[in-house]
C-alpha cells in the first residue's frame, strides 16, 4: 500500500493543484527540476546521478538538440528526506514554468512523493524501482525495470552457470526494493537447485556484523548474497571473511556492488563478486564509451552505474520534451513520456522503452568484479 503524505503536505497540494493543471508548463521553453539526494544516506546515488544529468545537458546543448528552444534544468538536494522531497515537489509544481520533476532517488522517497505528483498533475521521473511507485497514477514514471524483472536473470545465472549448493541471503530492511531483490534472487536460485539456508535482514546504518558473520560461516553455505548499499555490503563481507568464510565462496550482490565505493571499501575481499547492473564503464560500447571518456574528463573519476542512469534519464526526458513541443501542457508531456520507445541510452542494451503499463525495459548486464573492475564474467 502506498504511504501517505502528511496532512500539512496534502493541504499545500490541494491549495496549488488548480493552478498547475490549467497553465501551460514551460510555455515557449523546456524547463526541468531535478531533486536528488546529494547529501545523506542516498548521496552515493544522488551525486553521480546528478553529475550524469549535468553531462547529458552539455551533450544535448552541444548537439543543439532543442534547436532555438531554451532548455533549463534546476537542481535541488532533498537530503534523503521524504518530506523534503514532497515539499520541493509541491513548490516546483506550483511554478507553471516547470515541465517535469526528476526525482527523488529511493523507492521509499518515491512512494512518499508519488501521490503528491499525481494530485498536482506533475510528471515525475524517479530512480525508484518498486512497481508500487507506478500504482500512484499515470503521472509517475521510473527509470528502472521492476525489481522482480531486474534481478531474476542474476539468480538464474548463478544457479545454472556457477552452481553453488547453498546460499545465505542478507538484505537491508529499510529499503523495500532491496527486500524484493533478495526474495526474487532466492526464488530464482532455489528454482535452479541451490538451497537457501537462511535469510537475514539488517539496517543500512549497521556496522557491527560480528554475530551475523558467525552465523553465515556456521551455516556452511558456499554462497552469500548481499542486498545492501555498497559500503555496508563490503563491510559485511570483510567481517564474514574474518569470521572464516572460505575464500572460494560464491559472493553475489546487487547493482550497487558495481560502485567504486564497494570496491575501494572491500579491496581484494570483494574480488569475484557477481552482480547485475545497468552499466559498467569497463563493458561500455558505442555511445557509452563517449560517455565514460567525457564523464571522467569532467568529474575526475570513472562513472558508475548511477552516473549512467542519471545521464540516460536526462536523455529520456529530453526526447519526451522534444516530442511534446515547447508549448506543451504537462499532460502532453506526460503522454510523450508514456510513449517512449527505443530511446538511445548508455544503460543496459542501449535502448530504453516503456510498456503499456509504464514499466521500463532495457536489459541489465551480468558482471563480475575482477582486478578491481566490474566486467563481464569469463
Amino acid at each position: 500500500m502506498l504511504k501517505h503524505v502528511s496532512n500539512l503536505a496534502v493541504a499545500a497540494i490541494f491549495v496549488c493543484a488548480a493552478s498547475s493543471t490549467t497553465a501551460l508548463a514551460g510555455e515557449g521553453e523546456h524547463k526541468v527540476a531535478v531533486v536528488m539526494a546529494t547529501t545523506g544516506p542516498a548521496a552515493f546515488v544522488g551525486v553521480p546521478a546528478t553529475n550524469g544529468m549535468k553531462l547529458a545537458e552539455d551533450h544535448l546543448r552541444a548537439k543543439n538538440f532543442f534547436g532555438d528552444v531554451p532548455f533549463t534544468v534546476t537542481y535541488d538536494d532533498n537530503r534523503t528526506d521524504k518530506q523534503e522531497a514532497i515539499t520541493l515537489l509541491t513548490r516546483i509544481a506550483r511554478d507553471s514554468s516547470y515541465d517535469l520533476f526528476m526525482g527523488p532517488i529511493s523507492t521509499s522517497e518515491a512512494l512518499a512523493a508519488a501521490p503528491a505528483a499525481v494530485d498536482l498533475e506533475m510528471p515525475m521521473f524517479t530512480t525508484g524501482t518498486s512497481p508500487e511507485i507506478l500504482e500512484a497514477g499515470h503521472w509517475v514514471f521510473k527509470s528502472a525495470e521492476n525489481a522482480s524483472d531486474f534481478i531474476r536473470p542474476l539468480g538464474d545465472y548463478i544457479a545454472s552457470e556457477v552452481g553453488p549448493d547453498a546460499c545465505y541471503v542478507v538484505s537491508i530492511r529499510d529499503n523495500e526494493a532491496y527486500l524484493i531483490y533478495s526474495d526474487v534472487f532466492s526464488e530464482a536460485v532455489h528454482a535452479g537447485g541451490t538451497e537457501i539456508v537462511a535469510s537475514d535482514t539488517i539496517l543500512s546504518s549497521d556496522s557491527d556484523f560480528t554475530a551475523l558473520a558467525t552465523k553465515i560461516v556456521n551455516s556452511g553455505a558456499d554462497c552469500l548474497y548481499i542486498s545492501t548499499y555498497p559500503e555496508v555490503g563490503a563491510n559485511l563481507l570483510l567481517q564474514a571473511r574474518q569470521a572464516g568464510l572460505p575464500a572460494d565462496s560464491v559472493i553475489v550482490g546487487n547493482q550497487n556492488m558495481a560502485s567504486d565505493k564497494y570496491i575501494s571499501t572491500g579491496g581484494e575481499v570483494v574480488e569475484g563478486t557477481y552482480l547485475l547492473a545497468e552499466f559498467s564503464p569497463h563493458a561500455a560500447t558505442g555511445m557509452g564509451e563517449t560517455f565514460v571518456q567525457d564523464y571522467t574528463e569532467r568529474f575526475g573519476q570513472t562513472p558508475d552505474t548511477w552516473a549512467a542512469v542519471g545521464y540516460s534519464m536526462m536523455r529520456i526526458v529530453a526526447h519526451a520534451l522534444r516530442e511534446a513541443g515547447p508549448d506543451a501542457t504537462r499532460d502532453e508531456i506526460r503522454q510523450a513520456m508514456a510513449s517512449s520507445t527505443d530511446i538511445p541510452v548508455v544503460i543496459g542494451s542501449g535502448k530504453w522503452s516503456l510498456d503499456e503499463n509504464r514499466v521500463p525495459q532495457f536489459g541489465a548486464m551480468i558482471l563480475q568484479i575482477r582486478d578491481g573492475k566490474a566486467v563481464r564474467p569469463e
